[in-house]
């Protein structure tokens, strides 16, 4: 495989950043350019144990997550992906995780780091996701959105998931990612601490130990896997 890092970021909704190595495929998807230093130095040390390929999207929101999330489907067809481990960045895991959601014989693993339930939410959004937290309606609120929100599809998501916290992440992040591994039947969530050199170590290593852990491990079973 080869580097296609010289290809044009705004050239496409997808654009494949490098795909190199072989053997079993993950695919790093971003859809910030800020995330490509750590996106890329994770995706380099992947390379060397498997097929390790790093797409930028065009930035994820309520309104281009749908489109996104078909050319991400058509970018796997194109790259001859028939499975694939995914690690979502950021917005960027919410095309990882819908696609975990509709076609999920294509996904073995997700791992989402620094993500969310929906793409950049609101402040009022982030407002309603508390109420929904902490006061009993029963109903969640939805107030009309027509964008992703993982929430309330997370008791559907049956490959192992792995939610992951860097030292950056917002106390907003934090929280939404310890709602998503609580929430999702096969998940749990681990918080990188140190340097972002040790980061990236970590993160890697985290990666590479969760291809161990059974495509259909009980949540209850998942940490003695690992």
């Amino acid at each position: 495989m080869t580097d296609n890092s010289s290809t044009q970021h705004g050239a496409a909704p997808i654009s494949v950043l490098s795909d190199s190595g072989s053997g079993r495929a993950f695919i790093t998807i971003i859809d910030d350019e800020t995330s490509e230093p750590l996106a890329r130095a994770v995706a380099d040390r992947l390379s060397s144990r498997a097929r390790s390929v790093l797409l930028l999207s065009k930035a994820v929101n309520a309104q281009t997550w749908q489109e996104l999330s078909d050319a991400f489907a058509a970018s796997l067809v194109r790259l001859q992906v028939r499975q694939v481990s995914l690690v979502g960045i950021g917005a960027g895991a919410t095309l990882a995780q819908n696609l975990a959601l509709s076609s999920p014989k294509t996904v073995r693993s997700l791992a989402i780091v620094d993500a969310s339930s929906r793409p950049h939410p609101r402040w009022w959004e982030r407002y309603v996701d508390w109420l929904e937290e902490h006061l009993p309606f029963g109903l969640p609120l939805r107030l009309g959105s027509v964008g992703f929100n993982a929430k309330a599809y997370l008791h559907r998501v049956r490959c192992p998931l792995l939610a992951i916290t860097t030292a950056d992440a917002t106390s907003f992040i934090r929280d939404e990612l310890r709602t998503l591994s609580a929430r999702a039947p096969t998940a749990w969530g681990i918080e990188l601490k140190g340097t972002r050199e040790e980061q990236v170590e970590e993160l890697t290593s985290a990666l590479l130990a969760f291809q161990d852990t059974p495509a259909k491990c009980p949540q209850k079973n998942m940490k003695e896997a690992v």
